[in-house]
């Protein structure tokens, strides 16, 4: 049942379209408190007619895509997500609401991953996307170059953005000669509408810089960092990595496991530090782990020594039951307790005898949730070095009953 697992957060009931659906809500991902007032607006203006083809880009867990398959049966129905945590619920909601017939979802770093050898794939009646409000210009200006070059004869590409983006659309159509339409203005947002071009335009390569936001120093390393990357606030990059980094093992281990590794600080850091240790990084986000491979090509840190794995939920990317020598990562407070629990008795399970891990967290987590998790578990799991708002945890594959008192 979906409310038992530790990613569940919440069910909404949604009329759109005139269909009833429910919606399967996780931790963690965007707009899990309600359906956001953009897909609310964009649904309530879509393009006119019966589409054969639709793609959903930045689908999240399916308010949008699957009102739209519910709505058309006849359709074939794309949804796409660079999360892959996102994807995962957008497939179990079109499960649960009898909508696997003409809705498929899967992962993709914008057009990235759609494959043009799939006829599906190739070209689209509506393209659709809630356009992330600080994902950048360049990713915008992509989003409707490629997506003209993607709509069918009779199609539109149809974007709502918050208000602070109109200027950006205004501006690369003016600059593109695109015959962008404002069809609907709401009270934080705007919907732009561009129908295809009337004579077919060839597919824009990818820029190389498209999500490239800027450049930061972790660790001795100068590491570039896209836009719209999670939890990447001023203060955890000045406080708590450094915290982190500064208490890595001086002994290399054999084998190193980076949960959370987003674009890469910690796996290269240590790929960096212990040039023989095999370094393995996992991310849900197909931008984090783009730019960790990225970052590593850059610095000379690649090869077959970083392994950059990609899974919704990153135990599961090691249902073979492999061990590591030293673990660690952060825990994510947007998740939640339950996610928490799971996670630290995964990690003190994937530990090889005599091995460490070292976990970040919030400091006021420690007391809510790690001192709990850690009793109710019997998991030895203690907080080890704090700072400003961050507690370093240890995390050991023994029991607290085996610990000495």
């Amino acid at each position: 049942m979906a409310n038992a697992d530790p990613w569940y957060k919440a069910s909404f009931k949604l009329e759109a379209l005139g269909k009833h659906l429910e919606l399967q809500v996780p931790h963690d991902v965007f707009s899990t408190m309600r359906i956001d007032e953009g897909t609310q607006l964009l649904l309530s203006n879509l393009p006119a007619g019966e589409p054969e083809t639709i793609l959903d880009m930045g689908c999240g867990y399916g308010a949008l895509g699957l009102p739209l398959a519910a709505r058309h049966p006849g359709a074939r129905v794309r949804l796409v997500d660079r999360d892959l945590l996102a994807v995962a619920w957008a497939t179990k909601n079109a499960e649960a609401n009898g909508l696997t017939a003409n809705v498929r979802a899967s992962g993709s770093l914008g057009y990235r991953d759609l494959h043009d050898s799939d006829a599906a794939s190739a070209a689209f009646d509506w393209i659709l996307c809630n356009v992330p409000a600080r994902i950048g210009r360049p990713f915008i200006e992509q989003l409707v170059k490629a997506g003209r070059a993607r709509l069918t004869a009779r199609g539109e590409l149809r974007v709502v953005v918050i208000r602070d983006l109109v200027p950006v659309l205004e501006e690369l159509a003016k600059e593109h000669g695109w015959a962008l339409v404002e069809s609907a203005r709401g009270p934080r947002h705007s919907v732009f509408a561009l129908a295809a071009p009337r004579e077919p335009v060839a597919l824009v390569p990818e820029p190389n810089d498209l999500y490239l936001r800027d450049t930061v120093s972790l660790g001795g390393l100068k590491l570039e960092r896209p836009f719209d990357i999670g939890g990447d606030d001023p203060k955890r990059l000045t406080h708590g990595l450094p915290l982190l980094l500064d208490a890595l093992p001086r002994k290399a281990p054999r084998t190193v496991l980076c949960f959370r590794s987003g674009y890469g600080p910690l796996p290269l850091v240590c790929r960096a530090r212990y040039g023989d240790s095999q370094v393995t990084a996992v991310d849900r986000d197909l931008l984090g782990t783009t730019y960790t491979r990225r970052n590593a090509e850059r610095l000379g840190l690649g090869g077959p020594r970083l392994e950059v794995l990609e899974s919704a939920h990153f135990p599961d990317a090691f249902a073979d039951g492999r061990k590591f020598d030293f673990i660690t990562g952060e825990l994510s407070p947007s998740a939640g307790a339950a996610v928490a629990e799971a996670e630290l008795t995964f990690l003190v399970r994937a530990l090889a005898p005599g091995g460490e891990g070292l976990v970040l967290s919030l400091k006021k987590l420690e007391s809510s949730w790690i001192r709990p998790i850690a009793e109710r578990r019997d998991l030895a799991i203690f907080p080890v070095i704090s700072r400003d708002d961050y507690v370093l945890l240890a995390v050991t594959a023994k029991s607290l009953k085996s610990m000495p008192r």
